[in-house]
Formats: structure tokens, C-alpha cells, sequence
């Protein structure tokens, strides 16, 4: 037979009541809920108003990041990588033009604006020109070459509101810069900024 110590402890009682009690009262998370959803009333249209602009400025960047990437591929790959941009469909699309024929193929990089949502699309906003006063030209190509250097070329975004656009740009050393046009009119070259 084995033989087991077993002690109780009897002075201790096994509920706690009274003030030792930790926690938070139904009454008190239920108010707590109501002032979080005051707040979410008055914040999410600030939010879903601001959502086009920065989903804009998210193609943007993808757009620098993706032109930098298509540089780095020229090099790496001792072969010129052309970036197509195509407006003919609603919204637009660009891609890398691996084979060179003018149409994108399965396999080759693609990127569809309509992914970004908010009307973001191929478009110069309110701006009527660039920043140099010069015409706006949306780009269709740009090449970059086994130096990394490229055609000098803008690319142009803007979405639902068509008042403010990005423009991101080449050079011919194949850098890029992003510039926006904050949409006021009438159209002066100082709302571009960088």
C-alpha cells in the first residue's frame, strides 16, 4: 500500500469575495464600447474620404519600386528590360516586355492599377503641365539598358477625384524621381512638388 502526505489547508477560503476582487463591471466595458464607437463614427469617413490618396500614393511608389527593380533586372541580366504602360483599357496596366513583342505574355511582370482601387489610373489630375512648364506626355515605354541607364520619360497616376496626380520620372541615368501635383487651380508649376 503506498502512502500519500495530502494537507488542506483550511484557513484559506477557496472563493474571494469582497474588495479583493480584480476586473472590470459589464457596465463599465459597455462604456467603454459605446465611447470607442462614437469615435469610429466621427473618424472612418476622415478615413474612407483620405483612402484614394493614399491608395494613389501607393501606386506611386509601387511604380518607383518597380521601375528600380526593372533597372537592376537590365543589369543583372546583361539585357535592355522595356517597362510597357498600357492606357487602352480602363483601368490601365504595366508590365515588363520580357520577349520584346510589344504584349504581355503570361510569365512576364505585370501590374494592374485596378488592384489599388479608388479609380487609380493612368492620368495627369488638374495639372496641365509639368513643372518645367512643359506639355504632358504619358509615357508608353521606357527602356532600360544593360548600364542602367534609360529613356527620359514620365509617368503619370491619378484616381477617382482626378484633381491631384504623381508623376514618376526617368532620366536619362535611369534614376527616377516622384513629383505630385496637389490638384489647386488654376494651374501653376509651383504645386509641384517633390
Amino acid at each position: 500500500m503506498i502512502k500519500t502526505n495530502t494537507m488542506i489547508k483550511v484557513d484559506e477560503p477557496m472563493i474571494q469575495t469582497g474588495s479583493d476582487k480584480k476586473g472590470f463591471t459589464v457596465i463599465e466595458l459597455l462604456i467603454v464600447v459605446a465611447i470607442m464607437a462614437v469615435m469610429a463614427v466621427f473618424a472612418i469617413p476622415q478615413i474612407m474620404a483620405r483612402l484614394p490618396e493614399y491608395r494613389l500614393k501607393a501606386a506611386a511608389g509601387d511604380l518607383q519600386a518597380n521601375l528600380q527593380k526593372a533597372r537592376v533586372k537590365a543589369v543583372r541580366d546583361n539585357s535592355p528590360v522595356r517597362v510597357r504602360f498600357v492606357s487602352s483599357v480602363t483601368p490601365g496596366y504595366y508590365y515588363f516586355d520580357d520577349d520584346n513583342d510589344g504584349v504581355w505574355d503570361a510569365g512576364e511582370f505585370r501590374v494592374d492599377l485596378s488592384n489599388y482601387g479608388s479609380g487609380v489610373d493612368f492620368g495627369s489630375g488638374n495639372a496641365t503641365a509639368t513643372w518645367s512648364s512643359g506639355t504632358i506626355t504619358q509615357a508608353s515605354l521606357i527602356t532600360f539598358g544593360t548600364r542602367a541607364t534609360a529613356n527620359s520619360a514620365s509617368v503619370y497616376l491619378e484616381n477617382e477625384t482626378a484633381t491631384i496626380c504623381y508623376a514618376v520620372t526617368t532620366s536619362i541615368a535611369g534614376t527616377g524621381k516622384v513629383r505630385i501635383y496637389n490638384g489647386d487651380t488654376p494651374f501653376n508649376t509651383s504645386n509641384w512638388k517633390q
